[in-house]
């Protein structure tokens, strides 16, 4: 909406030109009534003007939206309780209620009382296409004259509200199975010392291990290369790649395979967490969310407001969310939701999938979302013989279709 402030309407202009036209004619030509008449004229717009300046509406306002945190592609109800303490204004007042593309835009509406106070409720809906937090607001008006020659725009008092827009989390039943999501950790690990706080497990050196796990002592002992256990073998872990790549994705929005991977990975996520498994969620762009020692609502939270805010990527390799070997060394299980595939992607994760005792791929039906790839084809058939599970996704699927075929 242009800038506040008070301006004349293009009738107020027009009659303000044409009441000065007929007064500089009508003194030209000696008629001195119709002088009168032309500054008549010239004088309604000017005291229309002068009318809104003293007559401001003085328009305050309450939003609610209900609810204000949404999946993405779901909608909010919004209620504004407007109420307008200028007695002196007479006319009817437009108004827009100010809110992102990404919600539709701003809702506009008319509210005509007359004189006096009054308080009026409107409501409205707002669609959320995209995930993220959105401001809706402020409310932004505008008043006129009677006659409409001159408009004052304003904006009321009251500010914005936040509107949370989350992916979708589906149920996908329970952890009996688990789609084979096992729990962290190494066979038959070795205590050192007693038990108590500073246990140590460790197990026989393997390829991949880094060396700053090397138990020395422990070496000494077994004549062979032994290396601490990071984790207790009954301390569930899992990680999660979320493929955001803009290149990799077909469709757009709510439908498109980005939302469907992100819900996809929250939906698992979300599942894991209630499980007390300890979880990591990964993407091109780095490590999007890492439990740590947080368990239940409280992770569940962190994680939603992670990929609540998680972007695309301009990445164009996959590889780069699986960079970190650390990052991947004591998680059991590895489960990626991701767009088209090539075979430096497929490579990518079938090497850091080695040590991980389940392999979960969740891709996209290249001919369903008519953009066919044998490139693709190809790098699903390397993960399978890398020993990865791979499900594919069609437009529209729900995530717990998909996740049953793959816990069968």
């Amino acid at each position: 909406m242009p800038r506040r402030g008070t301006r004349l309407t293009g009738r107020g202009l027009a009659l303000l030109l044409c009441g000065a036209a007929a007064t500089a004619g009508a003194a030209w030509l000696g008629e001195r009534d119709l002088v009168w008449l032309g500054l008549a004229l010239t004088s309604l717009p000017l005291l229309a003007a002068v009318y809104l300046q003293l007559a401001r509406p003085r328009v305050s306002q309450h939003r609610t939206l209900t609810p204000d945190t949404v999946a993405v592609g779901s909608a909010t109800h919004a209620v504004l309780q407007v109420a307008n303490q200028a007695p002196a204004q007479a006319s009817a007042l437009q108004f827009v209620d100010d809110a992102p593309a990404e919600l539709g835009g701003g809702v506009g509406f008319v509210i005509a009382r007359g004189f006096g106070r009054w308080r009026q409720a409107v409501g409205y809906t707002l669609q959320a296409d995209k995930r993220g937090r959105f401001e809706v607001g402020p409310l932004l008006g505008t008043a006129s004259d009677p006659f409409g020659l001159a408009r004052r725009r304003f904006t009321a008092a009251g500010g914005t509200s936040l509107l949370r827009v989350t992916p979708r989390i589906w149920p996908l039943g329970d952890l009996a199975g688990g789609a084979g999501l096992g729990a962290a950790g190494d066979a038959t690990p070795q205590r050192i010392g007693q038990a108590g706080q500073d246990d140590v497990l460790v197990r026989e050196h393997r390829h991949g291990d880094g060396m700053r796990r090397v138990h020395w002592r422990m070496t000494a002992k077994q004549g062979d290369l032994m290396v601490r256990l990071e984790e207790h073998p009954w301390d569930p872990s899992s990680t999660l790649i979320v493929d955001t790549r803009r290149s990799a994705h077909l469709g757009s929005g709510p439908t498109g395979s980005l939302e469907w991977a992100v819900s996809a990975v929250a939906s698992i996520a979300a599942l894991l967490v209630e499980g007390r498994y300890r979880l990591a969620v990964l993407a091109p762009s780095g490590t999007v969310f890492a439990s740590g020692h947080t368990v239940g609502h409280a992770a569940r939270h962190a994680m939603l407001e992670a990929l609540t805010e998680l972007d695309e990527s301009e990445e164009t390799w996959l590889g780069t969310a699986v960079a970190d070997p650390e990052a991947l060394a004591t998680s059991a299980s590895l489960v990626a939701a991701t767009g088209l595939l090539h075979a430096a992607d497929a490579a990518a994760l079938a090497a850091a999938g080695g040590r991980a005792r389940s392999l979960i791929a969740l891709v996209p039906d290249a001919r369903a979302w008519g953009s066919p790839s044998e490139d693709h084809d190809d790098a699903c058939r390397l993960l399978r013989n890398h020993g990865w599970t791979v499900e594919t996704y069609r437009p529209g699927e729900p995530v717990p279709d998909v996740w049953g075929r793959v816990a069968r």
